[in-house]
C-alpha cells in the first residue's frame, strides 16, 4: 500500500495525468481495505470474546485475518446469524476453532469450513493435501468437559458444540 501511495504522490507531483495515477490509487485503496479488515479481525481476537460465543463469527474473523496471507478459510453453508451460538465458554470455543482452522491452513494452505446446526452446532474443518494433525490432547480434554466434541476423520476435524439452551422459566398460561 505504501509503495502504491508513494507512486501516486511522486507522479502527481510531476504532473502526471490522472489515468496514469489511477491504477496505483485503486490498488492502494484495495490494499487498505484488506489491511483494515485484518486489523479489525486481529483486534477482535485481542478483545475478550462476547458471551455466549458465536462459532460462525469466530470462523469469519479467522477468515478475514488470514486473507492477508492469501490463506483461504471458506465458510460454507453458514446458518443464519445467532443460530451458531454455543453455551461453551467463549475462550475455549475460540481456542478450539482457531487451533482447528490453523491446523488446516498449515497442512495445505486452505481451510474449508462447513458449519451446520442440528441438535448442536457442527463445524467441519478440512485440511489441504495432508491430513490434519490432532489437536492438543489437553485442549480436547478441556473441551469435552464443556460438552464440545472433537473428532478427527478423513483429513478433517469435526467439532460439535452444545447449543445455548433456553433456560428462561416460562410463566404458566
Amino acid at each position: 500500500m505504501a509503495v502504491n501511495l508513494e507512486v501516486v504522490r511522486g507522479r502527481s507531483a510531476r504532473g502526471a495525468e490522472a489515468a496514469v495515477i489511477a491504477p496505483f490509487a485503486v490498488t492502494a485503496s484495495s490494499q487498505l481495505e484488506v489491511a483494515a479488515a485484518a486489523t479489525e479481525a486481529l483486534l477482535g481476537f485481542a478483545r475478550a470474546e462476547p458471551e455466549p460465543p458465536d462459532v460462525a463469527a469466530i470462523v469469519d474473523r479467522l477468515r478475514r485475518l488470514l486473507t492477508v496471507r492469501d490463506q483461504r478459510v471458506v465458510a460454507e453453508r453458514v446458518p443464519p446469524t445467532g443460530a451458531t451460538v454455543t453455551s461453551a465458554p467463549a475462550d475455549l470455543v475460540r481456542a478450539v476453532v482457531a487451533r482447528s482452522v490453523l491446523s488446516a491452513v498449515q497442512s495445505g494452505g486452505a481451510a474449508p469450513c462447513e458449519i451446520s446446526v442440528g441438535d448442536g452446532i457442527f463445524l467441519r474443518v478440512t485440511g489441504g493435501d495432508a491430513s490434519l494433525p490432532p489437536l492438543d490432547p489437553e485442549l480436547v480434554a478441556l473441551a469435552s468437559v464443556w460438552g464440545v466434541r472433537v473428532t478427527a476423520r478423513d483429513g478433517s476435524l469435526e467439532l460439535a458444540f452444545p447449543p445455548v439452551s433456553d433456560t428462561t422459566p416460562h410463566a404458566p398460561a
